[in-house]
């Protein structure tokens, strides 16, 4: 059979192999099923009901962010070498007048075939690039290497791999055509605060140059533009998505570079533990003040070709599908401007609302000299709206600068403007939420607000928004927190509510998600206590119905270490009712992983009747059972009655214990 047509979508199997020499085990299956059986806008539910790396790697819609900012027009040819399941093709087919995908796995791509099988524009390929290659047209626009230039050397092969994959693409691709690549970054800042080289789960393996044998390779920004001039080319561009090109939420370029206190989001461990060596917004504040960002982003996104007319990308995409909106800087040359478009149809009315909030803002602020930011186009049909670009400083900024230079009067004075701004004309029936520091640019004397999404049409209540905008101003913490002594004292603000109420609905943020995958984050004084617990003593506290008591107690001996767990062995005696069992005698987090009365398992029979600890939340995700004792007495009580031991019987424990602080 050379092909396959699923829905609208033709699969040409002229050059597979007959079977997938790539997979990633039975989770492929699952993916698969849900595929078939579900259309696209039913991803979001299930991977937020299913807490793995692959079901939101494979089916989140913000993998599409790393290309869906880019100007593809629907005159445009595009190529999609490693299309994988298709977490990107869609978007592709949405921008694009046709797509040609290329993926080694059927099975792959039978999930990209379903989830876009009503658009009748995709051809998908399947077999080795290699095979594949020499029946490409050779005039593509755009030519897509999403996370797959890594792989070069198993794609081609040899000791240039990388180059002479770089020279087959550049046939395929038209005069004044464009090839994306979307890669890690070897040296990001990920990987030195303490993240595993994503490819191969090793700590600092890119960092240091990656074994011999490896066979992916990712590479620094100098190591990128050695390979581009030793093939000849030389009209590329980098591109700086961030948190990572693979769920960006924003993506910068060397002509808008990440501001001070911009990159917050940095606990982005979906599918490995990691350490947490040092705070990444603060290290990545340093490298901006030096102009280092480009060389520690950690991932780059390089346009070779022609210049695009975009210079910055972002995404609020953790909101319910009718808030989401991109929003993309672009500079033609003549006019710089601002679009805000929705990401999805039920989103058209929120652009809507923008411009409503801008009139009502403009008729609040008239007889002020505080500016609204001025539209400059609005197609409600689209949901786009556009607005003029306006120079200067954030006053964020500004109050950066005051606080740097131990400015305190400096400071009172520009937060007392924002705060008569917020005041004024409040009886009027529209207030901004948003009305904070970063939402207000000032050039000179003139202040403009910017961004104005979260607008209530009726009377607000200035001291909240006030306090709002003081929190979101500490958030990153680190130099800001001395202007608690500067202002009048402020109440914590719950953005978390905030959010939850205005923009989530019913849907988890990604914070969430990463949490619910469960896989840990280990600071430096972990490391150090865990040390310290492989010596932690055990006592064993024996009830024979008189409840317990100190003389009725040991430490247990017979204790060994396997990995990070260990095995107790506690001995069953005639007459016991109840043990407890003491890890220590400082605040401990205890990991029971599972216990046996000899080869039985009865780990449901005696865990949950703890009497100083609580059950940590992660326990359900990992599906295992977690105490944490916050207090210096930490102990488990284990009711050994009801399980017919008898004398003789050997209770084994598996578990793990770390001192907390």
């Amino acid at each position: 059979m050379d092909n396959m047509k699923i829905g609208k979508v033709n699969i040409d199997l002229k050059h597979y192999p007959g079977e997938d020499f790539y997979s990633e085990g039975e989770i492929e299956d699952r993916l698969l099923k849900i595929c078939e059986e579900n259309t696209p806008d039913k991803f979001r539910k299930i991977i937020e009901d299913n807490s793995e790396w692959a079901y939101l790697y494979h089916l989140s819609t913000q993998r599409q962010n790393i290309v869906s900012w880019l100007p593809i027009t629907k005159n445009d040819k595009v190529l999609e070498i490693g299309a994988g399941p298709g977490a990107i093709t869609g978007e592709l087919c949405k921008l694009a007048q046709s797509v040609d995908a290329i993926d080694l796995s059927l099975k792959r791509s039978r999930m990209n075939a379903n989830r876009n099988k009503e658009c009748d524009n995709l051809s998908i390929k399947v077999g080795n690039f290699k095979d594949i290659e020499p029946e490409l047209d050779c005039d593509y626009d755009w030519i897509m290497l999403i996370g797959v230039f890594e792989y070069a050397a198993l794609y081609i092969g040899g000791d240039t791999a990388y180059e002479d994959f770089l020279n087959i693409i550049k046939k395929h691709v038209k005069k004044g055509g464009r090839i994306v690549i979307a890669i890690e970054n070897r040296l990001g800042l990920k990987y030195f605060a303490g993240c595993k080289e994503d490819h191969t789960c090793v700590f600092f393996d890119g960092i240091e140059n990656y074994k011999d044998d490896s066979h992916v390779r990712t590479f620094s920004k100098k190591g990128l533009e050695k390979i581009f001039n030793k093939v000849d080319i030389t009209d590329y561009h980098f591109y700086f998505p961030y948190p990572d090109y693979k769920l960006p939420n924003t993506v910068f370029s060397e002509k808008r570079l990440p501001m001070l206190g911009e990159l917050r989001d940095n606990i982005r461990n979906f599918d490995q533990d990691r350490l947490l060596l040092f705070n990444e917004t603060k290290a990545f504040d340093g490298m901006i003040e030096e102009g280092m960002f480009p060389d520690f982003s950690n991932s780059f996104e390089v346009i070779i070709g022609p210049d695009i007319n975009v210079s910055y990308a972002k995404y609020s995409m953790e909101r319910d599908d009718k808030f989401c909106v991109k929003t993309r800087i672009i500079d033609d040359g003549l006019l710089k401007k601002v679009e805000k478009s929705s990401v999805y149809e039920s989103g058209k009315e929120h652009i809507s609302n923008i411009k409503k909030a801008a009139d009502e803002l403009s008729k609040r602020y008239k007889d002020s000299d505080l500016k609204i930011n001025e539209i400059l186009d609005f197609d409600e049909e689209s949901g786009k709206i556009v607005f003029e670009y306006v120079e200067g400083n954030t006053l964020e900024t500004l109050l950066d600068e005051r606080v740097k230079a131990n400015d305190k009067d400096g400071f009172v004075k520009l937060f007392e403007k924002y705060k008569s701004y917020v005041s004024f004309n409040d009886e009027y029936p529209v207030s901004d939420d948003d009305f904070i520091f970063s939402n207000v640019m000032v050039n000179a004397d003139v202040w403009t607000l910017i961004d104005f999404e979260w607008v209530r049409f009726e009377k607000g209540n200035a001291a909240e928004t006030i306090n709002r905008a003081i929190n979101n101003y500490l958030l990153p913490g680190n130099f800001r927190s001395r202007i608690k002594e500067w202002i009048e004292c402020i109440e914590d603000f719950d953005e978390d509510s905030f959010i939850k109420n205005r923009v989530l609905g019913d849907n988890k943020a990604l914070s969430t998600i990463r949490h619910n995958i469960g896989k840990g984050i280990y600071e430096l004084n972990y490391l150090t206590d865990r040390v310290a617990a492989l010596n932690m003593r055990f006592q064993i506290y024996e009830d024979m119905g008189e409840g317990f008591r100190e003389e009725n107690s040991y430490y247990l001996v017979d204790i060994k270490k396997h990995g990070p767990n260990i095995l107790l062995n506690i001995p069953i005696k005639e007459g016991l009712v109840n043990l407890r069992l003491d890890p220590g005698d400082k605040p401990v987090r205890f990991y029971v992983n599972q216990i046996c009365l000899n080869d039985e398992d009865v780990t449901d029979k005696l865990i949950g009747i703890n009497k100083n600890g609580c059950m940590d939340i992660r326990s359900c995700i990992q599906k295992n059972n977690t105490f944490v004792f916050r207090k210096n007495d930490p102990h488990i009580k284990l009711p050994i009655k009801g399980l017919n031991a008898k004398a003789g019987d050997i209770l084994k424990v598996d578990c793990r214990a770390e001192y907390i602080f």
